[in-house]
């Protein structure tokens, strides 16, 4: 199951794009500036993570991997709900409610399964450093603060547009701009 769902995540990925193409329609000012900014903030954790990530070469232990194995991650799940608060509807409207849970619920199933396959291909590939590394610093939620005592790492624009994050601030940019179209001129 979990080599399936990673095997079907982009196509799965699109399908959901497309549907929530058709359905989002900002329903105020206020819900696409909140929307906005949300989605701003994690297009920054994600731009700060990738400028200290050379995959599978080292252990990225700078930045925000001090506070969290997986910013990239966690970077694309504010981004997604940012998007989602665009969705929100008075009174509910099912597609928005549905959309939100399958975003919510495909996420936490579809990444989880990536996050423990990575990490398995993580601590093979780069041994005993990872492994001390995971044992010091949670995955997802920074509940230990920075941590410290792991290696010095700086931010580097190199790796940063070598890892062409770049991608996921024109597509939030393209997709944000999409929404302020909808919400001022479409019907």
């Amino acid at each position: 199951m979990p080599n399936a769902l990673l095997r079907f995540r982009v196509p799965l990925g699109f399908l959901f794009a497309g549907w929530y193409l058709v359905i989002a329609q900002p329903a105020s000012v206020s819900l696409y500036s909140l929307c906005a900014v949300i989605v701003v903030l994690g297009c920054l954790l994600r731009s700060w993570a990738a400028g200290y990530l050379l995959k599978g070469k080292r252990v990225a232990v700078g930045g925000p991997y001090a506070y969290i194995r997986n910013p990239l991650y966690v970077g694309s799940f504010i981004i997604g709900a940012g998007f989602c608060v665009v969705l929100w509807r008075q009174p509910f409207s099912m597609p928005s409610i549905l959309i939100a849970l399958a975003f919510f619920l495909g996420f936490g199933i579809v990444y989880r399964a990536k996050t423990l396959a990575e990490e398995n291909e993580l601590a093979v590939n780069l041994g005993e450093p990872y492994r001390v590394y995971a044992r010091q610093v949670p995955a997802f939620l920074p509940t230990r603060g920075h941590v410290s005592g792991l290696g010095e790492q700086r931010f580097s624009g190199e790796i940063y547009r070598r890892n062409k994050e770049y991608e996921c601030l024109l597509g939030s940019a393209a997709l944000l701009i999409y929404l302020y179209w909808r919400f001022y001129h479409a019907s």
